[in-house]
């Protein structure tokens, strides 16, 4: 399976977005809901919002144990993101959109399908890689493969403390899943904050039904 599959991002845009998804004693259920909707998404048909994903293809491709599972995809039936049919072998999980918003991020088939199950399934370094992935595939534009970020609106976007910003993203980098372009070296804080990084999407980004 090559190419992209598309990630709706309508709900991106509005108050709560990435916030939805909190650390402390909801960690481990954010981790998963958010690694299951990547996983349902590199799964969709090309020409669809919806894949038949049985568990233990869930498990391979996210490294979540069996008991993880249900536990993110109820995370992601509350929040309005996916609807499930439990009717067949396997379910059905549809991605949902909204009519106000079509809008869509790319998302790398192959790479995430290689990189998923080795991003940490506990702490909040892991979490804050996992929001940041998916903001940065929700903000970039879908003409180029890179986006300009700064940590305060990585933080602003996703919720996360400032101290988690920077292990997310070498989590990020480590798996190969994006690049980062510093900026020229600044010496104040307050400036390196608004400063905006060059953060590029790796993978094949391609239209491909193979």
């Amino acid at each position: 399976m090559h190419g992209f599959r598309k990630l709706p991002s309508w709900w991106m845009r509005d108050d709560l977005a990435l916030k939805r998804f909190k650390g402390g004693r909801h960690l481990g259920n954010s981790i998963a809901a958010l690694k299951i909707l990547l996983a349902i998404t590199v799964m969709c048909e090309v020409d669809g919002m919806f894949a038949r994903v049985p568990y233990s293809v869930l498990m391979r491709i996210t490294g979540l144990s069996r008991p993880m599972l249900p536990r993110g995809i109820s995370l992601l039936e509350d929040s309005g993101l996916i609807q499930v049919d439990r009717s067949g072998h396997s379910s059905t999980y549809h991605l949902m959109t909204s009519p106000a918003d079509l809008g869509w991020a790319k998302v790398p088939c192959i790479k995430v399908q290689e990189a998923l199950a080795g991003l940490p399934n506990r702490g909040e370094a892991g979490l804050s890689a996992l929001k940041i992935y998916i903001y940065l595939l929700a903000v970039r534009p879908n003409h180029v493969r890179h986006v300009f970020a700064s940590y305060t609106m990585i933080r602003k976007r996703t919720g996360l403390q400032q101290k988690w910003v920077r292990p997310g993203l070498d989590i990020l980098f480590s798996h190969l899943l994006i690049h980062i372009q510093k900026v020229e070296e600044l010496d104040e804080m307050a400036r390196i904050e608004k400063a905006n990084n060059k953060y590029t999407v790796q993978g094949d980004l391609r239209l491909s039904a193979a």
